[in-house]
């Protein structure tokens, strides 16, 4: 799930915001993916909602990440897919134009790919250098016998617009496989290009960085890792964000602990030398417990984000004179609970949080959570998908 908020300045405000949601059926065959137009001038009656299905061609859909125009020449989305489940591992990196009515596509930019490869998320970035922004992102492939493979990966946009089967360029394998997220980070008297990576089936959690001096991404040779915790747990997602808004960027990790069968969420520190030097790193909130399913594996928590109640209390201003620490988003996963993390004080030494249920599905799996203020009225909105109870929860800042 995620929601999207429009270039197209011509448009009203309302009208800007796009809902997109994914569902999956480990019984069925391909699964839906919805979109919802101008959610903001319905918040009156949710349950009049016109929640639309966009497509239904791939299996298993994860995250629908923004396409901005300056890739292929129009706005829209690229929708990550497949998983570990029999009959849906075979994932897509599927583009639409959602700029026209209906939507165009599917441009499967994956399409050459010569595995059954999951992916859960695309960042667009210039890896190359040539001008045209490039698709970054992890997979990961679990055949029948044999041992899991999983790549750090770009694609090459050639600028052929809305395209399929894009040039793959391989960076790194048997480390990244689901999410990460990117940094700039100074050492020895300059800047690099980082790559914060969660390798869930390694249980650890490593960064990647170009020794290239323009951070050109295509010589393999300047490319180097190290990890940053050998016993991290399957780390599911990772958030680089200044979590506590003393101008210095930290990074999240949600992680689970199979030997203890408990989660947890860690937030690290970036050192003086991110090349050499420890990562100072502690636990902001813990005990998740997963629910558990017949033969088949679970964890928690899953992904956070970041965000504010309303626009006054993000423009405002702590009694030290600095930005209030923002709220933590979490969705517990395979807990099927949706949390909110509240930072305990302003202290921007103080990393204890308090750890609240915004809703329990009382069912096996949550799915993600998106916000925004919809309708422009400076109070924040937050959607919930719950994936087996087969709901989405809308909650509203304002009074």
């Amino acid at each position: 799930m995620e929601l999207y908020f429009s270039e197209d300045e011509s448009l009203d405000y309302v009208d800007r915001w796009n809902l997109y949601i994914s569902s999956f059926d480990p019984l069925g065959a391909e699964d839906e993916v919805y979109r919802m137009r101008s959610p903001g001038r319905f918040l009156d009656d949710i349950a009049s909602w016109n929640i639309e299905v966009m497509d239904q061609t791939a299996l298993w859909p994860n995250n629908p990440d923004y396409l901005p125009s300056s890739v292929a020449g129009a706005e829209g989305v690229i929708w990550t897919s497949g998983f570990l489940v029999p009959g849906k591992t075979d994932g897509q990196l599927q583009m639409y134009d959602t700029t026209k009515d209906p939507v165009d596509g599917p441009y499967n930019i994956a399409r050459n790919d010569n595995n059954a490869w999951s992916y859960h998320r695309v960042v667009w970035k210039d890896m190359d250098l040539d001008g045209d922004l490039d698709a970054l992102t992890a997979r990961f492939h679990k055949p029948v016998l044999g041992s899991t493979k999983h790549d750090l990966v770009w694609f090459e946009n050639e600028g052929t617009g809305f395209s399929i089967g894009w040039k793959e360029h391989i960076i790194a394998s048997d480390g990244p496989d689901v999410h990460f997220d990117l940094v700039t980070l100074s050492a020895g008297g300059r800047d690099y290009d980082c790559i914060v990576v969660g390798e869930f089936f390694n249980q650890r959690t490593s960064i990647y960085w170009t020794e290239s001096e323009t951070n050109d991404w295509s010589d393999l040779s300047l490319v180097k890792s190290r990890v940053i915790n050998e016993n991290a747990g399957q780390t599911f997602d990772v958030l680089v964000e200044d979590f506590n808004r003393d101008g210095v960027l930290e990074f999240l990790a949600t992680e689970f602990r199979t030997d203890l069968g408990i989660g947890q969420v860690t937030v690290y520190q970036f050192p003086e030398d991110f090349r050499t030097d420890e990562f100072p790193h502690f636990k902001i909130a813990d005990s998740f417990r997963p629910n558990q399913i017949l033969a088949g594996q679970t964890m928690s928590p899953g992904t956070p984000k970041v965000y504010y109640p309303n626009a006054a209390y993000a423009q405002d201003v702590a009694e030290d004179g600095m930005p209030h620490k923002p709220y933590i988003l979490l969705s517990g996963d395979d807990d099927g609970r949706m949390y909110v993390l509240y930072p305990s004080s302003e202290d921007r030494d103080d990393w204890v949080y308090q750890k609240h249920i915004l809703v329990d599905t009382e069912d096996t799996t949550v799915g993600k959570m998106a916000h925004g203020d919809l309708d422009g009225d400076g109070y924040e909105e937050v959607i919930v998908a719950g994936y087996t109870i087969g709901e989405v929860y809308v909650f509203t800042y304002a009074p």
